[in-house]
């Protein structure tokens, strides 16, 4: 106990002692990140808070994209690709190609969506007569029904998913995602040759 201008303070040695144990275990924890731009006072610590705060969003904004399928009887990515279609589909013809640049994913794993929602009857696929090798994808009016009969209460859940985001926030995280999608698609190239170069090293 000590005694400091009328203020008495308590030193707890178990306290003191975890907290020193804790701050030795911070500074000899390698760091995950190296540029200035991701560290605080030298840590990762923020950085790590982020990554984690990432994927806590992109949980909770799967099941949201769940949810919004089961309304209308389709799985998470079916939903994607049948809006995504008719929203393309408003500056012109919609393409394999186009949809799956649209999305960053492979043409392949579009055909293979859209094949079950034209079975399902919701989109339609027919040949690009300026390219014939191109296939178009519309909306049917079918599946024109079922997404006017979600957009009701889906812009209830996604008006409270982003409520804490005024009009700046929000053109300054369309941005910033925008940019991690690319960089993102860098550093997954760049970890796959990392991983190919250590796999051809250790054979060799």
């Amino acid at each position: 106990m000590s005694e400091d201008s009328g203020t008495v303070t308590t030193s707890d040695p178990v306290h003191t002692a975890a907290k020193t144990e804790q701050l030795g275990l911070l500074s000899t924890t390698p760091l995950t990140v190296s540029r200035e731009e991701l560290l605080a006072d030298g840590s990762d610590q923020m950085f790590r808070q982020l990554v984690h705060d990432i994927f806590a969003f992109n949980a909770r904004h799967a099941a949201i994209r769940d949810g919004h399928a089961r309304r209308i009887g389709l799985a998470g990515i079916e939903y994607t690709i049948l809006i995504s279609v008719s929203r393309l589909s408003r500056d012109g013809d919609v393409n394999v190609k186009a949809l799956a640049d649209h999305l960053h994913v492979s043409t392949g794993f579009v055909t293979n969506v859209t094949r079950k929602l034209q079975g399902l009857g919701l989109i339609e696929k027919t040949t690009d007569q300026r390219d014939r090798r191109r296939t178009v994808l519309t909306i049917t009016k079918i599946g024109r029904s079922k997404l006017a009969e979600l957009a009701p209460y889906q812009r209830q859940v996604n008006d409270i998913e982003f409520s804490s985001l005024d009009a700046e926030d929000f053109r300054q995280l369309c941005r910033i995602v925008a940019t991690l999608v690319d960089s993102s698609e860098q550093a997954v190239n760049l970890q796959q040759y990392l991983e190919n170069t250590a796999e051809a090293n250790s054979l060799g």
